[in-house]
């Protein structure tokens, strides 16, 4: 999907995200070009957030101002209450079945796949994704793999915080290119690790 705009993506965090996921994705994607929003979706309307660990992100804006038009990527991190806090908000719900009817990229990483993407009902038998072990339950057609990419149904999904970069490079490589997601792999010493 290279193109002349930078493409942007919306990162939706909530209390109880990952924060590792978060920040590895939110960075990864910087670094290869993409402008990335961080949304925030809780109950006080505040644009801080306390995550799973006890760090606390503070969004660019509440999920609720931003306008999803020109987002090319919703993506939503795990960590079990953030992942629970996205599937209870119809919200979010709505958001995500708009990105997928105009065939954008969806992502996510952890306990939201099984938990957020199948409950919206985001997933069908036709797509492929993984997720976090014990949360998997819901997803129609499983695949056992670090990081599923699904181009057909514009979707790419990641077991955990472990995966965090290999997701950041591959929504990267959807959204930007091979070469660009090829240089921030190297640049980070990434490609060196997983030799």
């Amino acid at each position: 999907m290279a193109n002349c705009k930078s493409p942007k993506a919306l990162v939706i965090i909530s209390p109880g995200a990952e924060e590792l996921e978060v920040i590895s994705v939110t960075d990864t994607l910087s670094r290869g070009g993409v402008k990335v929003i961080l949304g925030t979706l809780n109950q006080e309307n505040s644009t801080s957030i306390k995550c799973a660990h006890g760090t606390i992100l503070k969004g660019d804006a509440l999920l609720k101002d931003i306008d999803i038009t020109d987002i090319d990527a919703i993506i939503i991190p795990g960590g079990y209450q953030g992942s629970l806090n996205c599937r209870d908000s119809l919200y979010v719900g709505k958001l995500l079945k708009m990105q997928q009817s105009s065939g954008k990229l969806i992502g996510a990483i952890c306990a939201a796949p099984g938990l957020v993407l199948a409950n919206h009902g985001i997933l069908t038998a036709q797509t492929k994704a993984t997720g976090y072990p014990g949360t998997t339950s819901d997803i129609p057609n499983l695949v056992d793999e670090g990081v599923v990419v699904d181009k057909e149904h514009h979707l790419i999904t990641a077991k955990g915080p472990a995966y965090g970069i290999a997701f950041g490079l591959a929504l990267t490589r959807y959204l930007v290119s091979d070469e660009v997601a090829n240089k921030v792999s190297d640049d980070m010493l990434y490609t060196e690790c997983t030799k």
